[in-house]
Formats: structure tokens, sequence, C-alpha cells
């Protein structure tokens, strides 16, 4: 006969737990109590600890092969308190003690472990807790939701066993096959996960402050789908370490946006969280919200063939070109120079001197400034390139030359990390932070681009969301596995980027990444390419702007890049991007039009398509909007939950056999630093829209300013039926509390 359950209790669900083995087998929310959200199995563990031997493979204990363990629930002070104690794991000296801490008056448990490693194995991570989701809780069919903090903000409806990976133990392993940015901090940019239903939801978040390295998954675990949370690096190979934070697991009501303000009102109280309207380190030319303009001086594909560019060279030739867009969208420009590498595109460290000489970028990058303008680049990261196919570059000799095989991260067997996603055109290694040759490699770099006369300096485009790269070397500068030192070594490099703007006399030079800067970074940059994914383009089908909401009053975003369907990609994206807080952008083409190709970056420049008058009107009435009325919100503000907006039509075409249904108007709502309110709706399309607005955050009587063909604004009253509002064709609306 089994044993009853126990109990633990909070203020949105009771939680159910074996009495023999510890697992969690029940989680069911207080507002749906017929809702059962955990699928439990016999075979699911407590938890899951993985090391390398001797011969520096992975190895994997759990639960179920502790010599003894003790499980028991006590009443304490304000709540419930649950003890599992397993020692002798695996036959060793090794013992995992948790805790889960529940109060019928608090929304959230509170799971903690301490690992007393006497056995002197190198523990790698600690899988804790383990919670597997029922992809059907018993909520109204196809309302099931999974929010991911990866990317720009994944949300995958009605999840499958398809939809994520299974749950094998490769997948919690460091190896090249599973990349070298996908962990916390780095492309997971946020310490949560939720999966919710039309009346409740589950949450999971770690309140870890000090940048501990982690890997947060979803994946298939039968019968449901783990919501699984791995605790890297920092585990002593003898002695005793409790986790320094606890695990979350808590219930809200509501939709993607109630989890993320869950996660917000947290996050925004930690030491990374200061917001762009205190910050001191953003240059005012940056705070004018600049167009980002892309000039490619080699090829026009990365993986395609490799030829100087003409139009662009020398980069002087460029300035006429550059004149013209800034004449249209009437604002400065921030040109950022791609592809100048000296052995082939993104081939880094052998990169100088560019191609079209030193003296030829030095006197564009000073042209353009003399014009109001600033220059910039994308680079290439902690990566060692090897070879470029298509240019037939091969780096071997250099990279022997130069002793950069001590540079390069290292996999648990000590073999060079190889990074994989370009492999089959640019082959390479990550190199680690931990190593003093990838650090001054770097450092040098940037000297050498400051000397030019840049000012926006993208160093970290390969390291996705200023991640660290991870690294198993027992020669580097850090403990020979992933963990902790990793966010130290990057804040030490980026320190010494800055530093190197100063010596150069370049105080407003800022740094910015490929990707959302994950949060602990967030004051090390002032800025970070954040490509937006409209609805049918070829980009991210989850896309939903998670970062946006997070953190968006925290740093700078730009959407030079991004997706957005043809023949009105130009149009869509930045449409998008306005709305979003970011500032608009385009990629310039050798006849000076802009690129209008459904791609996140580089596309064949014929066939043209689409209109590009239409393209720089879309990015000059979303730059006016910026820079005039919607600056305290598009630029300092916080991103709110959606305003209702009734009377938006979806525009249906077919483009190359593929059918598109875009909404007309995109819109988001937002709060400025002083508390205002604001709703902007951009308009991607050559005719007007009228649509009603209702939100009761903007009060009794509202400013409705246009950014069309002239700016205009006027006041008017908001009553219960909302607020009629036109959107010009290719314009944007801001319609914000007060007078």
């Amino acid at each position: 006969m089994e044993q009853e359950l126990i109990h633990l209790e909070t203020a949105e669900a009771v939680l159910g737990f074996d009495p023999e083995s510890g697992r969690l087998v029940s989680w069911i929310p207080r507002q749906s109590p017929r809702q059962e959200f955990i699928a439990s199995a016999a075979a699911h563990p407590v938890f899951a600890i993985q090391y390398l031997d001797a011969d520096r493979r992975y190895r994997r204990l759990d639960s179920f092969v502790a010599t003894t363990r003790s499980i028991r629930c006590d009443q304490v002070p304000g709540g419930q308190l649950l003890k599992m104690d397993f020692t002798g794991i695996g036959g060793l000296d090794l013992t995992l003690s948790a805790q889960v801490r529940a109060s019928a008056a608090k929304p959230m448990s509170r799971w903690s472990l301490t690992l007393d490693n006497t056995a002197g194995i190198e523990v790698v991570d600690v899988q804790f807790p383990f919670v597997v989701a029922a992809y059907q809780p018993g909520g109204a069919p196809a309302a099931e939701g999974l929010l991911l903090p990866q990317r720009t903000g994944s949300l995958i409806r009605t999840p499958g066993p398809g939809d994520v990976e299974p749950d094998v133990d490769a997948a919690w392993e460091f190896r090249p096959e599973n990349g070298s940015y996908n962990h916390y901090p780095g492309r997971v940019f946020a310490q949560f996960m939720a999966f919710y239903n039309e009346a409740a939801g589950l949450y999971l978040a770690c309140d870890d402050t000090a940048g501990h390295v982690k890997l947060i998954k979803a994946l298939h675990r039968d019968p449901g789908m783990r919501l699984g949370v791995a605790h890297v690096g920092d585990w002593p190979r003898k002695g005793e370490r409790r986790l320094e934070y606890d695990v979350l697991l808590g219930g809200f009501s509501g939709d993607w946006y109630a989890a993320a303000e869950l996660y917000r009102s947290w996050s925004l109280e930690q030491k990374w969280a200061i917001p762009l309207h205190r910050r001191d380190d953003l240059p005012e030319w940056l705070l004018g919200s600049p167009p980002h303009i892309t000039i490619r001086l080699q090829g026009q594909l990365d993986d395609g063939p490799v030829f100087p560019v003409e139009e662009f060279l020398p980069y002087e030739k460029a300035l006429p070109l550059l004149q013209q867009v800034a004449d249209r969208v009437e604002a400065p420009l921030v040109a950022v120079i791609m592809s100048w590498e000296r052995g082939a595109p993104w081939v880094y460290p052998d990169c100088f001197p560019p191609v079209g000489g030193e003296e030829s970028v030095t006197h564009f990058a000073a042209q353009a400034r003399a014009r109001g303008w600033h220059v910039g680049s994308f680079c290439n990261g902690t990566r060692w390139v090897m070879a470029h196919g298509e240019a037939g570059y091969d780096g071997r000799r250099f990279f022997a030359d130069r002793g950069g095989a001590h540079s390069v991260c290292r996999t648990p067997d000590g073999a060079a990390w190889e990074e994989d996603w370009d492999a089959d055109w640019r082959p390479s290694h990550p190199c680690c932070l931990g190593a003093e040759l990838t650090r001054d490699t770097a450092t040098d770099f940037v000297r050498r681009l400051l000397g030019w006369g840049l000012e926006s300096v993208q160093f970290f485009d390969q390291n996705f969301s200023a991640c660290t790269f991870p690294c198993f070397s027992a020669e580097h500068d850090h403990p020979p596995v992933p963990g902790r030192w990793m966010a130290a070594r990057m804040e030490a490099i980026v320190a010494r980027f800055h530093a190197l703007a100063r010596e150069a006399g370049e105080a407003e030079a800022i740094q910015s990444v490929e990707g959302p800067i994950n949060e602990y970074c967030l004051p090390l940059f002032q800025q970070c390419d954040v490509r937006v994914n409209p609805p049918t383009s070829e980009g991210d089908p989850h896309f939903v702007p998670v970062y946006h909401y997070l953190f968006h009053e925290c740093t700078i975003m730009h959407g030079m890049m991004g997706n957005g369907p043809e023949p009105h990609h130009l149009p869509i994206r930045n449409a998008m991007n306005g709305v979003l807080g970011e500032i608009p952008g385009a990629v310039l083409t050798g006849d000076g039009t802009l690129l209008n190709k459904d791609t996140e970056n580089w596309a064949p420049w014929e066939p043209a398509v689409g209109s590009d008058d239409d393209a720089l009107e879309m990015i000059r009435t979303i730059t006016a909007m910026r820079r005039g009325a919607g600056r305290p919100f598009l630029l300092f503000g916080r991103m709110l939950a959606p305003a209702t907006i009734a009377g938006i039509e979806l525009v249906r075409w077919r483009w190359e056999g593929r059918d598109h249904e875009v909404p007309a108007l995109f819109h988001a709502a937002w709060q400025a630093p002083d508390g205002g309110v604001g709703v902007i709706i951009a308009n991607w399309t050559t005719e007007a829209r009228t649509v009603s607005l209702t939100d009761s955050r903007l009060g009794s009587r509202a400013t409705v300013h246009t950014a069309g063909t002239t700016l205009t604004s006027a006041t008017t009253a908001v009553t219960d039926a909302g607020v009629a509002v036109e959107v010009p064709e290719l314009a944007c609306v801001l319609v914000s509390s007060g007078v």
C-alpha cells in the first residue's frame, strides 16, 4: 500500500512529495484545484550529479544510487520544512542534503541544497530540483505556453514532446555539439522558466546575484516535460558547499507577461539593474538614437563568394551614399563597417590591416564624425578562426606562430574545443577569457579599432549575449571546469576595454554586444544588437519580447538587423523595432538603397525587392518619435502589458509561394521614469489606419503625438469607449497619459 504523500502548502499551490524517494509528484494550483501540473514517474530522481572521472569523462549519479536516505517534514515557525538527506551516493563518500521550505502565506516554495564531497570527485554540476511538468495539466485544450529566457524570448505554444529535446545525459554536458553560449549568464539571459495555461501557471527561478553558471532547459522527460536547472561549477573537490542561492518554485495567474513580471520585480532590485536615466556612461550621441546602417566591405554573404565591394572601397566612397540615407531619415547615423578583415570576412585575429587600408578607414571615420555621425564595427569575439572556405584562407600557420593553442577553450578531455555552428565555411575555436593570450589579443584588437576613430565597438559579436565561453583547461587562469570565474573574467576584460577608450581620448566610445546582454553583464555595456522576428518571417517562430519587457530600461537596443517578410521587410521590421523601443536601422547596398530581404543579416543584393522609399520613411518616422515625444518611453521606459486596441486589420499576401499574414499595426505600452504611461502604435502599410485604443492606465485625458509627414500633438478625452487613433501611412503615434 502506497504511503500518503508529504504535502507542503504555499499561498499558490499544494505540493506533494513521495515519502520514500523524496521526488516531487504533485503540484496543484489553489485557483484551479482540479489541475495537476506534475507528470510524475517512479524513474524520476530527486537530483542528478555530473562529474568527471579519472579520464575526465562525464559520469552521472542520482538519488537512486544513494546508500541511505532520510526524508522528513517538520512544522517550523511560519510554515513547513522538508528535509532530505542522501548519503553514500554511488557508493562514494558523497552526501547531498536538500531542503524545501514552504509557507501558506507566501507564493513561492524555496529549494536549497548542500553537497559534501569527501570522495574527491570533480563535480561539474548538480541538477536540482527535478520538476517534470504535465504537457496538459487539465485546463482548456491547447491553452498551454512554455516561456524560456533564451535568444530574445521564446514562447512555445501548446508544447509537446516534439517541441523540446529529449532529456538525456548528453543534453546537460558542456560539449561542442551543445554550443558554447547556451548557458546563463549567456544566451540564457535570465534565471527563470514558466509553464502555464488559461487558469494557472508554474514558475521556476533562481535568486542568484553573483553570476553563477547554470543550464536552464526544458526537455522531454517521459511522460512530461522537465523544467530543469543545472548548477554548474564551483563545487569543491574536497569539502562542503551550500548552494549560495535558493531555487524558487511557485505559481501565478495570467500569460507570459505575468510570469515575466514576477521575475522583473526581483531582477530590477539587483545590482545589475541601473536605469538608463541614472547611468553616467551613456554619451549624448547614443541617447540621440542615430539609425544604424551597415556597410559590408567584402562579399554579400557570409557563406558566399568573397570579393572587395568596389562601391564601398576605399571607404570614403560610402560617404555620399550614407549622406543620402541621413538626408532621407533626417537624423545623424551610425555607420557600422563589417567584413573588413584582411584574411577574409570575420577572420580573427589574423585581421590587420583591414581591406582598403588603415589610412582609408581612419579618414572615413574622421569624415563621418565631422558630419555628426559615428562609426562602429561588429567583430568576432573571442574566437580564433582557422580557415575561410569561400576565401581560401588558411590560418594554421598564423595559429601556430602566435601560440594560438594556448588560448583556445578545452573540452573535458583536453581537446581543443571546436565551434560547429559555422564550421562548414569558417571553422574556429572559441577562446578562453581565462587565458592571458586571449585577453591580450582582444586588448590589442580593440585598441586598434579605437585608434581608427571607431566609437561603437561590438567586440563580443560572437560571444552571444555577453557570454564567456566554457573551458575545462587546467593550464589557464581558472578552475578546470566552467563556473563563477567566467563572469569575473568578462567583467575584467570589459573594464580593460573601457580603460583603453579613456587612454585613447575616446571617452564617448561604447561597447556593444550581439544579442540581448545577459542580466548580470548589463552594467558593463551600453548597447546591444537585438533582432526582432515579426509574424511569418524567416526568423524564430517562438519570438516574444521577453527581454524588452525585463530590461529595456537598463540598456539601449538597436535593430539594425532582424527578420521581416518580403517585399515589406524593412517597413515591417522597423515598425516592430519602433514599438519595442529599439533604434531602427538597415544594411546598405552598393547603389545606395537598403537591403529589403527577409534575413536577419545578409542576402544577395539582386534582385531588389520592395520600396526603398517606404523603408526610409519608416525609419524616419520611428526615429522622429524616439528623438521627440517618445523619448521618455522608447528610450528610457519600462515595457508594460499591452493595451487593448480594436480594429487592427491583418494584411495578407503571397510572395514566392509563401503566404503571409501580418497585422497592419504593431503596438506596445510603456511607462516613463516619471510614471507616465504611453502606448506606441506603428503603421508599416501605405494607407492610413484608424483604431480604437482602450487603456485605463492613460487616465481621463491623453495627448496624441503623431510622427508622420509632420510632427503633431493634440489632447483628447479618454472615455470608456476608448480613444480613436488615426495612424498615417508609414508612421507612428504615441498616446500618452496627461496633457
